[in-house]
């Protein structure tokens, strides 16, 4: 359960409840005001007809992931093979026979409840704990180039910079994070319930 705020960073990412793996998923959907994401790397592409990819779990579990949404194909054009693909069990279905590809899986029909971050799970983890060390550094809302105090930031995932020069600087590196920080501070202050 997340108890993260603006100011504080305290997701953990190992949280059987809020982030279940295959061997942890709960057996009943979630009740009122209860929630968690689901976590899977992207192996591969399996499409033919539809949107169908191949995904492992962080405990390496493998199954496939079926889009059965009105739009599919708009649906998967961000999911790529290394991509994390994140499930909101809070109103995806649990996992089933997918009959035409003769696997356990997931049938997505709703485009609300999938997230596409552009890492790896490793690279996730790693993103994550980073966010946790400046946190515990008390340097969350400091310049994340040079810690020095500021106000301003990211207008997508509020990395805080001191300056513009701070910001260009930071930028090569930076873009390549920015939507996943984004997801991981929204969850840092969601309540899993």
């Amino acid at each position: 359960m997340a108890s993260g705020t603006r100011k504080r960073y305290a997701l953990d990412l190992d949280d059987i409840m809020s982030f279940p793996n295959a061997d942890t998923l709960p057996v009943f959907p979630p009740k009122e005001g209860e929630s968690w994401i689901m976590l899977m790397e992207i192996t591969a592409d399996r499409s033919l007809l539809r949107p169908v990819y191949a995904v492992r779990d962080v405990t390496q579990a493998k199954f496939l992931v079926a889009l059965h949404t009105p739009n599919p194909r708009e649906d998967a054009q961000n999911f790529k093979v290394g991509h994390t693909l994140c499930i909101t069990a809070t109103r995806a279905r649990p996992p089933q026979y997918l009959g035409g590809h003769g696997q356990i899986g997931y049938r997505i029909e709703d485009p609300s409840t999938i997230q596409i971050l552009p890492v790896s799970l490793a690279g996730l983890w790693e993103i994550n704990a980073s966010l946790k060390e400046r946190s515990d550094r008390g340097n969350l809302l400091k310049c994340n180039l040079c810690n020095s105090t500021c106000k301003s930031g990211c207008g997508t995932c509020k990395a805080r910079y001191c300056s513009k020069e701070c910001q260009r600087s930071d930028w090569p590196q930076h873009k390549r994070k920015c939507v996943v920080m984004r997801a991981l501070h929204g969850w840092n202050r969601t309540d899993f319930g």
